[in-house]
Formats: structure tokens, C-alpha cells, sequence
């Protein structure tokens, strides 16, 4: 009887430490997948022609209209055509997007002495810049099928301060106009060199 025991926990033992060691096939699929998921180049990955509605919210409610984005290549690695296209009359504002020595950090040229700083990470564009009393600030974010575009202005005028010299001094800065669009990337716009 004890030798039928001493089997049975044997058994129980092997099968308890085959069961924790990992499935070496789980490990290379695991590591497959892994190898799928690569790090996007901005902006090579996310060139294209998006196109949806931009919603502009006010204190007087929201108006929609038709906003493109055309993202593509130039012949300078480092410089890219940035054009974007507001309304029906499809008013197109030509600028260029170029990257600088810092791969976080692009410039975005309005080619009429206006050049916006912009920040890069996790696939977004980041920039404040303060115009003509207001204070903007943009995102916009690529995804592989989309990219989401936002503008939230605050007039420098209403700011207010809070705070004391012991916490913090704090200025706010209310929103008064919020411009946001979610454009779709077009099947056919994949490549868009010129």
C-alpha cells in the first residue's frame, strides 16, 4: 500500500512541476506577436490623404464642416507637405512639416514667416503658441486607419489667478472655442510622394 502512495505522489509531484514549467510553444508565439508590434516612424507610417467633419464648439453652440488632412513626402527626407482643407471651397493652407535634430521635436512651417513648435510622443503632435491675444493649443494624435485633431483656444484677457505665495500661484485660462475632428485615412492615399 505505501509503495501504491509513494507512486501516486510521484505522479502528483512531476505532473505539479512539468505543469509550472512554461509551454515553449506559448513562449514563441508570445515572442511572435512581440515581433509584430514595432514602434511607428512618425511621420513616414502615417503618410495619407484623411478626410471627416471638424466641429467647432463656441459659448454660441457648434457649427460642423468638411476638414481634410493631406500628409506626403517631399524630396528632402526631413521635409513633408502639411496641407490641411477647411469647407466646401476646400480653402487649402499650405504649410510644411520638418524635422529638426531633436527626433521629439518638429517645426510646422505656415511658409508665410509663422513657424509652430511641435512636440512628439506616443504618436501626437503637441504645440502652444499664443496669437493675437489667444492662447492655442493642438494635438493631433495618428492612429494606422484615423488621426484626431484638436484645437482648444483661451483668450489671454479672461485669464484669472488663484492661488497664494505658500500653495502656488495658479493662472487660468478658460476655454472659448474648441475646434476637434476625427479624419478617416483614405484606402486609396497610402502613397502620397510627390
Amino acid at each position: 500500500m505505501n509503495n501504491i502512495i509513494k507512486t501516486v505522489l510521484i505522479f502528483t509531484l512531476v505532473v505539479s512541476i512539468t505543469s509550472c514549467n512554461p509551454d515553449k510553444k506559448s513562449e514563441e508565439f508570445t515572442q511572435t506577436k512581440l515581433d509584430e508590434v514595432k514602434e511607428k516612424v512618425f511621420p513616414e507610417d502615417f503618410l495619407g490623404v484623411y478626410k471627416g467633419d471638424l466641429k467647432i464648439t463656441t459659448s454660441k453652440g457648434t457649427q460642423k464642416l468638411p476638414m481634410e488632412f493631406h500628409l506626403s513626402s517631399t524630396a528632402n527626407t526631413d521635409h513633408f507637405n502639411y496641407v490641411i482643407y477647411y469647407g466646401e471651397e476646400r480653402d487649402p493652407r499650405n504649410y510644411n512639416l520638418e524635422r529638426t535634430h531633436d527626433p521629439n521635436l518638429f517645426l510646422v512651417d505656415e511658409n508665410n514667416g509663422i513657424v509652430l513648435e511641435s512636440a512628439y510622443a506616443d504618436q501626437t503632435l503637441y504645440s502652444t503658441y499664443e496669437v493675437m491675444g489667444n492662447l492655442l493649443h493642438s494635438t493631433e494624435i495618428f492612429y494606422d486607419d484615423r488621426m484626431e485633431f484638436m484645437i482648444a483656444m483661451a483668450r489671454v484677457m479672461d485669464t484669472s489667478t488663484t492661488g497664494n505665495a505658500e500653495s502656488a500661484i495658479v493662472k487660468n485660462y478658460p476655454m472659448s472655442i474648441l475646434q476637434r475632428a476625427t479624419l478617416y485615412k483614405q484606402a486609396d492615399s497610402i502613397n502620397t510622394s510627390k
